[in-house]
């Protein structure tokens, strides 16, 4: 009878154990993954709600160099909007698109340029030769999502065609 207690007391720590563990993974996994889609810190910007039609578009995505699933949806969901919408004004050089890793240290001047620190998504309209820089969060709301992550897209590069922007950076 002792050997069968103890059997059983061994069986509901090796439980215990097993439950705290999971828990602890289940932790760490929702922690990597808010990591990945983090947003940048807001940064003031001197542009305008209403802008000249831009001269030139960039689209400028970066990356960390170990990149999750989600990442690199948001890498072929814009490179697919851009080459299916935008074919004719990547070709003539008035949409660009750029893509950077966060740890290269030859990125160090474009990073600081867009104040970016995680996996991010920049709209940057040129007005008479000046950067109007926007930050597109929304995107990773949107991840699995296709019709909705390319009419997002989609959307924020006709309106910074035209001269529109919401002012943030």
């Amino acid at each position: 009878m002792k050997k069968t207690v103890q059997r059983e007391s061994r069986m509901t720590v090796m439980a215990k154990v097993k439950i705290c563990i999971s828990f602890l993974l289940i932790l760490l996994v929702a922690g990597i993954l808010c990591a990945c889609g983090s947003p940048a810190p807001e940064v003031p910007s001197d542009s305008d709600t209403s802008l000249a039609p831009a001269e030139r578009v960039e689209v400028v995505y970066f990356h960390r160099a170990q990149r999750c699933s989600g990442c690199l949806y948001a890498e072929t969901g814009v490179r697919y909007t851009l080459e299916t919408y935008f074919k004719d004004k990547l070709s003539n050089g008035q949409v660009t698109l750029e893509t950077f890793s966060l740890e290269d240290k030859e990125n160090a001047a474009v990073i600081d340029k867009y104040a970016a620190f995680t996996s991010s998504l920049f709209i940057n309209t040129i007005v008479d030769s000046t950067d109007h820089i926007e930050e597109v969060k929304d995107i990773w709301l949107l991840l699995g999502n296709d019709e909705e992550f390319v009419n997002l897209v989609k959307g924020r590069i006709e309106e910074s065609l035209e001269g529109k922007t919401d002012g943030s950076k």
